[in-house]
């Protein structure tokens, strides 16, 4: 069996990414790399990672309250979830009607309020949606349902790859970002020989590896992932 290889990153290029952490020991997390399937997996520093057991397997449907008087409709992105979901119910009220808009208060599965939605604009905390204008305008009350579920992320449970913005297994939901580069060769993870960015920090946006054909809309919202697991990225 081929012994498992990794390489820390140079201090240049670290720097390049890096420009502040609290504390090494509670920023930074190792991680297993998932094995390589017809090729090894290599991430270099500066990749953004996803957790296979954060989101694999999740799924976030929608429905409409059966009395609602507006017949808007409420859609999930493709990438319909955050690191940050919770399992359950999230239940989008409308507060503040409007002609051809209209705001709604968004709860999670405990009932607190993690944001408000606008009409035609995109929610993306905890669960993406965008809520679209109908014929029939809104009125207060008006509601949709978000149900969030996870299957078992099974023998893959808590190994990192690439971060996919298009993927639907896991792979779009945004953990880390890697601190050094890092290869798992065919059929076989590298345990612990990945070091992720996790939390309270800052990164530098130029240093960020991303990936072939990314839009800057999903770099906007890889941003904002980011920062909500306490990673704060600076584009300038």
């Amino acid at each position: 069996m081929s012994m498992p290889f990794y390489s820390l990153s140079r201090g240049a290029m670290l720097s390049t990414l890096l420009q502040w952490e609290a504390n090494p020991d509670y920023s930074r997390e190792a991680v297993t790399l998932l094995a390589g399937d017809g090729g090894e997996r290599r991430v270099e520093v500066g990749t953004i990672l996803a957790n296979l057991v954060n989101a694999a397997g999740a799924t976030a449907e929608a429905s409409a309250d059966a009395g609602n008087t507006g017949d808007g409709v409420l859609t999930m992105e493709a990438s319909p979830v955050t690191s940050a979901v919770r399992e359950g119910v999230y239940v989008v009220v409308c507060i503040d009607p409007a002609a051809d808009g209209g705001t709604f208060d968004v709860q999670d599965p405990a009932g607190k309020s993690v944001g408000t939605a606008t009409v035609g604009a995109l929610f993306g905390k905890q669960v993406r949606f965008t809520i679209s204008d109908g014929a029939a305008d809104f009125v207060a009350g008006d509601r949709f349902e978000i149900s969030v579920a996870r299957a078992s992320a099974a023998s893959n449970a808590g190994k990192v790859v690439a971060w996919d913005p298009e993927a639907s297994d896991g792979s779009q939901v945004i953990w880390g970002i890697a601190l050094n580069e890092a290869v798992a060769p065919v059929g076989e993870d590298l345990v612990g020989g990945l070091v992720g960015l996790r939390r309270l920090a800052l990164a530098k946006e130029r240093g960020i590896a991303w990936p072939d054909g990314v839009s800057d809309r999903q770099k906007a919202l890889a941003i904002e992932d980011l920062e909500a697991l306490g990673v704060v990225v600076r584009t300038s």
